[in-house]
């Protein structure tokens, strides 16, 4: 088959050379793309150009390698956690990441706040032992079964309770579940002593927050 053609009348009435209608259709069409290619290349005014991404807020990241802690409340709040400052048997201490080059403290984000205590290193078994220091141990103090802080130590020196609904968390086992409601256990926290301080090793490991089936 053949293109159709047009004929674009010259001033003196006559004919030049038929152009084809399907050529004319196909030009229109490059010069409509024209800007989106020139979009999509990365020119100015791309909306997805890496200059307009924002960078992630210090203050909401998860905890980093190398970060101290500060207290979240009371008399100490904001003061860097020492791995003298914690005792065997002393309730679990509240506290949040802190990036030791900037001193943001990292409270951007309620899963970022974290439960440290100091526990019987020879009580630890071999999942925890590793991301432990010295017997002192970290996780996630967002409890998951509602999100509740867990704040209250259990009369073993070794488990946690939540106190909005009783659910128990035993911290010398990978923060495994003991008593429900929650069915999942808490996410811990590599942990070193560095000069004294304590500091992140690592990433969570485990799940953050409330799990979904049960909110």
């Amino acid at each position: 088959m053949t293109d159709e053609t047009t004929q674009e009348p010259c001033a003196g009435g006559c004919t030049g050379a038929p152009l084809p209608r399907r050529g004319l259709l196909r030009a229109g069409l490059a010069l409509l793309l024209a800007p989106a290619d020139a979009l999509a290349a990365g020119e100015p005014g791309n909306a997805a150009n890496a200059s307009t991404v924002k960078a992630p807020n210090p203050k909401s990241m998860r905890p980093q390698p190398g970060d101290t802690f500060a207290y979240l409340s009371g008399e100490a709040k904001d003061r860097k956690v020492m791995a003298a400052d914690l005792k065997a048997g002393d309730p679990p201490r509240l506290v949040y990441p802190v990036d030791p080059a900037t001193g943001t403290i990292r409270s951007g984000s309620r899963v970022n706040q974290i439960l440290l205590i100091r526990t019987d290193p020879a009580a630890l078994t071999a999942a925890t032992a590793p991301r432990s220091a010295d017997g002192l141990v970290a996780y996630s103090a967002i409890c998951t079964h509602n999100g509740c802080p867990i704040t209250l130590l259990n009369d073993d020196h070794r488990s946690v309770v939540c106190t909005c609904h009783g659910s128990r968390f035993d911290l010398a086992d990978n923060g495994t579940v003991l008593t429900g409601p929650a069915t999942r256990r808490l996410a811990g926290l590599p942990i070193a002593v560095t000069d004294g301080a304590v500091t992140v090793a690592g990433a969570f490991v485990g799940a953050l927050g409330a799990a979904p089936s049960q909110q």
